[in-house]
């Protein structure tokens, strides 16, 4: 049984917070009579996706002012990523200083050896099954839920709190639910939206795409305008007061006026939205309410709540069409950091002084909307518009900390930025014209790429302003770049390779099957789920085991890793696969046991395909890669390195993530855990 952080109880009178994941692990105290570390100054900008290549590119294009001044006062070298590198192992890597084998993150998701089904990797979260039953759909919720963090290992800021450093650690990935300190972080990647989800939009249309039903991470709702007004309500959490787990809404009344292009958009009991076609809300606040004067999840006014069956989030609106087609989206409704539902931050009131202070601001992990850009309801300049407001709102929060930090006496910052990792993914076939997916559409944004270097050269720019000579300043990031041209279904692959046994291999099941329904498990010898992830299907281990553990799995592990290095994919002539990793050889630690046995490599403009990902069986091994989602790095580890910069030599000649963990700790006189891997690069 993996061994798991049980978080304190979401339930509070402020709110519903059983309706979100969150939650809290537990630091410890600094030892008596232990040194007290020098007082220095660290800032670290963590820059997820930038890529040594293109950052090349750019430098000598004289493009990147302030990374040339950087890089003139120290060094710049590249940074050896995680197996896989995927962001939330490769930055898991980094807050623990060690590798997926001990802080058990090994892909985006894992998979349960009793079912075979896939969960999210990093978080989970356990409602409370306690109720009284009430009348009709009506019940009672006793107690709250947990969050079960699934990230192992200790983070590096704890100890930099144990040793009475002050700390700040904005939006750093894999953090959700935020490691409990004294520091003051913002939880990043892996925080939801108020349904509980990664992000879901909700899109107000007169005319649904054909295909609505199937758009992921959006909800399409069907309206028709009466005189003028239309009425309908954005979906929020799951209501605990329902027996059938029914959503709560915020009801929305929209007032179209066709002649002048603009809509009044009303909100809940009266917050009041104007808006012209092609225009931008601010920030408005959204609120559900789970008990009203008509019953169970009334969108009316509540009746006295003295428990509080209120909750409030935040979204931003956008009319894209008023007539004849009408469409307003609305964001995914965000925890509301003024006040959030469930903690965000540590301490629990920071989300609140920064929004005080600067503005409510985007707290879903990544806000980047690239659902709607897949699923057609954003064109190619509508998503770079909304990406360009996340990455505008990132760098007013940078300035400000950086500021604040310039003004302290001593003490530790990390900041991220994720503008460059997912407008790569999302706009890669904008300037590479060899791209199956670039179209005229796509290329006359060519420049939106190198214009977020640039932005974040003028970040670098403020930190060397503020802070040069008054402290070591280090710009990393978890891993670099590549296309993705070519997609490989390595389950269809084992499938037809007798590795993998189909109850209906027919075409018909094979294109209509998922998580891995059709699987005849009693006679699979292995299987891949995830991005990068090949298991075996061991005796004793998966719940329909057929392998041997021992020397039986061990030659079906070298009989594969020969077999996949020398796949050829037709069309091109190439090899698809360049490496496999045996989970034996490259992780170490208490929770190796629970890695997949190998990792699959992928070759330069390769990688594995969304479908065999979770479990489908397509009848062809290859594909073109046609999609908006055009650029990735879930290949081979060391043909996506990330980038390390620093205003000091650096001696370590092969720094890796884990390495950058131990140099912060070292660079404040701190003892580096035990568990821990790496070495300083100082």
């Amino acid at each position: 049984m993996v061994s798991l952080k049980i978080v304190k109880s979401w339930w509070k009178p402020a709110g519903i917070a059983t309706l979100l994941t969150g939650g809290l692990a537990i630091a410890m105290l600094t030892s008596p009579g232990e040194a007290a570390p020098e007082k220095k100054k660290m800032v670290v900008i963590g820059l997820d996706g930038m890529d040594p290549k293109q950052l090349r590119e750019h430098l000598d294009a004289g493009y990147m002012p302030n990374f040339r001044r950087l890089i003139a006062s120290g060094e710049f070298t590249t940074l050896g990523t995680s197996i896989p590198p995927q962001s939330p192992v490769a930055w898991s890597n980094f807050i623990t200083g060690q590798n997926p084998g001990g802080h058990n993150i090994f892909d985006f998701i894992h998979r349960d050896p009793e079912t075979y089904l896939p969960y999210l990797s990093t978080s989970e979260a356990v409602g409370s099954d306690k109720s009284i039953k009430l009348w009709g759909d009506w019940q009672l919720p006793l107690g709250g839920g947990e969050v079960i963090n699934l990230r192992e290992g200790k983070a590096f800021w704890e100890y930099l709190d144990e040793g009475g450093v002050p700390t700040t650690i904005f939006k750093i990935p894999a953090n959700y639910p935020p490691t409990e300190s004294e520091a003051r972080s913002l939880s990043g990647m892996g925080t939801p939206d108020m349904q509980g989800t990664p992000g879901t939009f909700t899109y107000f249309t007169t005319h649904p795409p054909e295909d609505a039903d199937d758009i992921s991470g959006g909800e399409v709702i069907d309206i028709y305008f009466d005189r003028g007004v239309a009425k309908g309500g954005i979906p929020g959490p799951g209501n605990p007061f329902s027996q059938k787990g029914k959503k709560a809404e915020c009801p929305i009344r929209i007032y179209r006026d066709e002649e002048n292009k603009t809509a009044k958009i009303v909100l809940g009991d009266g917050e009041e939205v104007l808006l012209a076609e092609g225009e931008w809300s601010d920030w408005v606040p959204v609120e559900y309410y789970m008990l009203g004067e008509e019953g169970f999840g009334a969108k009316v006014k509540p009746v006295a709540a003295p428990m509080g069956l209120a909750i409030n989030g935040i979204a931003r609106l956008y009319l894209r069409s008023v007539s004849p087609q009408f469409g307003l989206y609305v964001t995914p409704v965000q925890i509301d950091p003024a006040n959030p539902a469930q903690p965000v931050s540590t301490p629990d009131n920071w989300s609140v002084e920064l929004s005080d202070r600067l503005g409510r601001f985007y707290t879903q992990g990544m806000p980047e909307d690239s659902k709607a850009l897949e699923g057609g309801i954003f064109d190619d300049s509508e998503y770079i518009h909304q990406a360009g407001m996340v990455l505008d709102e990132r760098m007013m929060l940078f300035e400000a900390m950086i500021r604040d930090f310039a003004q302290e006496e001593w003490g530790f910052l990390f900041f991220y930025f994720s503008s460059l990792d997912q407008q790569t993914h999302m706009m890669w076939r904008a300037f590479d014209p060899n791209h199956p997916a670039a179209d005229e559409e796509s290329l006359k944004h060519s420049d939106v790429v190198v214009n977020i270097f640039k932005r974040l050269d003028e970040a670098v720019g403020v930190a060397l302003d503020e802070l040069e000579g008054d402290a070591t300043i280090v710009v990393m990031s978890d891993h670099g770049f590549a296309p993705w041209y070519r997609e490989m279904h390595l389950n269809s692959w084992l499938a037809d390779n007798g590795y993998l046994t189909l109850k209906d291999p027919s075409q018909a099941a094979r294109e209509t099957s998922d998580f891995f329904m059709n699987v005849d498990w009693k006679n699979t010898r292995a299987y891949a789920l995830g991005i990068n992830g090949l298991y075996i299907n061991v005796r004793g281990r998966e719940k329909f085991g057929t392998v041997a553990p021992g020397a039986e799995r061990d030659e079906l592990i070298e009989e594969l890793v020969q077999k996949l290095k020398g796949i050829e994919d037709p069309v091109t002539g190439m090899y698809a696969i360049k490496e496999v990793y045996k989970s034996d050889d490259v992780y170490s630690g208490a929770f190796a046991k629970y890695a997949p046995d190998m990792n699959v490599g992928y070759a330069l403009t390769y990688r594995g395909s969304n479908e065999s990902a979770l479990g489908e069986f397509p009848i062809e091994w290859f594909g073109d890669n046609t999609g908006k989602w055009s650029g990735d790095h879930c290949i081979a580890e060391d043909l996506v390195p990330g980038i390390l910069i620093v205003n000091r030599e650096i001696t370590n000649p092969n720094p890796r993530l884990y390495d950058l963990t131990a140099t912060i700790l070292e660079f404040f006189g701190i003892e580096k855990g035990p568990d821990m891997i790496g070495a300083s690069v100082f």
